[in-house]
């Protein structure tokens, strides 16, 4: 799909896509891909969020560390090592499946959601990728200038593929969102690919990721980009459906005096709408030694 000067354009009809490039164009395309998204959802536990909030920074895991291994050793090793990105959702609405994967444990699980044109924005003012020691959360002093050579800073669209989970008389097909496109075959073994094809099974997530990728000579194993002051003021908390406590109390006793200082709003809260709707025992709630029924010597 190219134009008159030999170009290659960006598709409009995902049904349409042959190339891995074109895929990549389509996915790639924020603006486009988010025109029906209000937030971008983060699912994680009150202390991370505290933390993201107090360092100011948002961290970027190296693919090794994430729960799809299928994805990982799939994917073209020498990309991997290059790639580090962090994941959202883009549905404007709670998910269950997503609170069990990413928020746990869930007395402590909390989601953060950002205006999608907080997020564009952010990503288009962030200038430099940091390095993050592997044994303290702290940077290291090393930095990757994003600046289109040395590094870059996108926000790109996940795509499902069934091709690693065929079911007898099943056709291959790639999806995003509710279309799908049978041109591109076997495209989780695309090197190219790398980093944007999940199996089908994860297709619920609807997964954007903050991406970051540089050549990674120096085997850094974690990055993380600069928080500003208007993305921690646009952010929404929300409290999973069994949170323990207040989520704003909390909040206000760790950092309220800290923002208070830099003239930083507390991001606002709420409470998941399944609070006190959703009869789920878990493990922490059925211990015995939680509820004092047992007594250590």
């Amino acid at each position: 799909m190219k134009n008159t000067t030999g170009k290659i354009t960006i598709p409009t009809k995902f049904s349409d896509i042959s190339t891995p490039e074109e895929l990549i164009l389509y996915l790639d395309n924020a603006d486009k891909r988010l025109r029906n998204s209000e937030y971008l959802y983060h699912y994680t536990t009150i202390s991370n969020a505290i933390n993201i909030i107090r360092s100011k920074t948002w961290h970027l895991g190296n693919a090794e560390e994430m729960n799809d291994k299928l994805e990982y050793e799939i994917g073209d090793p020498a990309r991997w090592n290059n790639l580090f990105f962090s994941s959202f959702m883009c549905e404007d609405k709670e998910n269950i499946g997503m609170w069990s994967m990413y928020a746990q444990p869930w007395e402590t699980g909390v989601n953060i959601s950002i205006p999608r044109e907080t997020v564009l924005q952010w990503i288009k003012e962030t200038k430099k990728i940091w390095e993050i020691s592997t044994i303290d959360p702290q940077q290291t002093g090393q930095e990757i200038p994003v600046d289109g050579h040395s590094g870059s800073l996108r926000l790109s669209s996940v795509a499902y593929s069934n091709a690693d989970s065929l079911q007898k008389g099943e056709q291959e097909k790639i999806r995003w969102s509710n279309r799908s496109n049978t041109k591109l075959k076997n495209a989780t073994r695309i090197p190219e690919l790398t980093g944007y094809i999940k199996d089908i099974a994860w297709s619920y997530e609807k997964e954007l990721r903050i991406k970051a990728e540089f050549n990674n000579c120096n085997k850094i194993k974690r990055v993380a980009i600069p928080l500003n002051k208007n993305v921690i003021e646009a952010m929404v908390l929300t409290s999973s459906p069994l949170f323990e406590g207040d989520l704003k109390e909390e909040l206000e006793k760790e950092l309220g005096k800290e923002l208070e200082k830099e003239s930083i709003k507390q991001p606002k809260t709420r409470k998941s709408i399944f609070t006190k709707r959703l009869d789920l025992k878990t493990v922490c709630q059925e211990c015995k030694f939680k509820k004092g029924q047992i007594v250590t010597p």
